[in-house]
């Protein structure tokens, strides 16, 4: 079944008018009537220019009803004062996970509820992790869009009631018949309106999307892709290629990683929780991104999910991933039992590499490198750790054959394989 924002793209393609025919002296002529900017148009139009018009004409007409049916089922949302008082349920599907009373943590089930409500036994820090940007201009166009007049980030996640596409966690306002069925995304209709600021054909209503609980500083949007979700997101060939490098090298390397594609101009990223909750970072440690205390933090959850984590900034290190925070990585979660079963996947690496400047240091002297020997040189247990992993072996002409793999142009590409390549040297070497 073809998604809303794929049948407004056929929409755009199709005729605006109708076809009729007129008998004038006795003989029959057609006519192709259509209106612009407030004006009506009619021109005279031949039999072939009248076959090719009518099944166009009639297939809108179709597309037109289809819109209008998908438009009404979308369930237009007005913020009931429960929701805006945040009186209600937090809800792990259809199970209540925590309840609130203007505010208050009331009750919560200790197993399943979202580790930044357990962490800090409230709401808003749960909100503030999955709430839209506002900084970013689309998200103002997308706000107008909808009606929403607030910038509240305790307010704006409720407009679909706090559901993200990376987990099965919103909010439930008190005496709401509301299933997880009933709120759960279904459409990409404002794909285009969240990625390029385009807002033809929607109306003035809030309604559902996965865009208002969409974090990050990029202009990016979900859109459907064979039944799956699939990110996209604006940056410049320097940042594009490094997504696209990090993406492929970290497959390389045997670390877990998300999905990074390059599409028309746009980095896109298959949704990597789909069957489990990502929860960041932030919901365990805060604001802390020490590698010493999410580490330690780690380490007492699972020793192996420690592990995952010395890989993941070990990597960050090879590609001068100095943009890794608390939001840009974390766990996943068990859905039926809450249980931590590992870290993340890798992902968000525009900013490695190239993403904010010309060239990537070399490693002997980059303070970066140093801070990764320091946590180590620091830290027996993740000393120990880091000595034993294994490691893949590459050599450069593994890290050149990803940079061929990458449809954007960037300079100086056989420096920065080089580059990467002696980091991921450096590092190997210090074990």
């Amino acid at each position: 079944m073809a998604t809303l924002s794929e049948l407004l793209k056929e929409l755009e393609t199709l005729p605006i008018g109708n076809v009729y025919d007129k008998k004038i002296k006795g003989n029959i002529y057609s006519y192709y009537q259509y209106f612009k900017n407030g004006q009506r148009f009619t021109k005279k139009i031949d039999e072939e220019t009248k076959n090719e018009l009518l099944p166009k004409i009639k297939r809108r007409k179709e597309l037109e009803q289809e819109i209008k049916a998908i438009k009404e089922n979308q369930g237009n949302f007005v913020l009931s004062k429960n929701a805006a008082s945040l009186t209600g349920y937090v809800m792990a599907g259809n199970h209540v996970v925590a309840t609130f009373e203007k505010g208050r943590l009331i009750d919560w089930d200790d197993d399943l509820v979202p580790l930044v409500i357990k962490r800090t036994r409230s709401i808003e820090p749960f909100l503030k992790l999955r709430v839209i940007d506002i900084s970013r201009t689309n998200a103002r166009i997308l706000k107008k869009a909808l009606g929403i007049q607030t910038s509240d980030e305790n307010v704006l996640p409720l407009y679909s009631y706090a559901l993200s596409i990376y987990d099965n966690y919103w909010f439930k306002p008190k005496h709401s018949k509301l299933k997880y069925k009933d709120i759960a995304f279904n459409d990409d209709s404002l794909f285009d309106l969240s990625l390029k600021g385009n807002s033809l054909y929607f109306s003035n209503k809030p309604r559902l999307t996965p865009e208002l609980t969409t974090g990050g500083s990029f202009e990016k949007g979900w859109k459907i892709i064979n039944d799956e979700w699939w990110l996209y997101k604006t940056g410049n060939n320097n940042q594009i290629f490094s997504e696209l490098f990090c993406y492929h090298l970290a497959s390389l390397l045997d670390i877990d990683t998300a999905i990074y594609e390059y599409d028309d101009g746009y980095i896109r990223s298959k949704n990597f929780a789909d069957k489990y909750n990502f929860e960041p970072m932030a919901a365990l440690t805060g604001e802390n991104e020490e590698y010493d205390h999410v580490f330690n933090i780690l380490y007492e959850i699972d020793k192996d999910i420690a592990k995952q984590y010395i890989r993941l900034i070990f990597f960050d290190s090879v590609v001068y991933n100095i943009d890794r925070h608390s939001e840009n990585m974390g766990v996943m979660r068990d859905r039926k039992t809450g249980k931590i079963i590992s870290l993340a996947p890798n992902f968000d690496n525009n900013l490695a590499l190239l993403g904010t400047r010309d060239t990537v240091p070399s490693p002997v002297k980059d303070q970066f490198i140093k801070l990764f020997v320091s946590f180590l040189n620091n830290n027996e247990k993740a000393c120990e750790m880091y000595k034993k992993m294994k490691i893949r072996v590459i050599n450069e002409e593994d890290v050149n054959r990803i940079v061929d793999l990458i449809p954007i142009d960037v300079p100086n590409k056989e420096d920065i394989a080089l580059k990467v390549y002696q980091r991921y040297k450096y590092l190997i070497d210090i074990i």
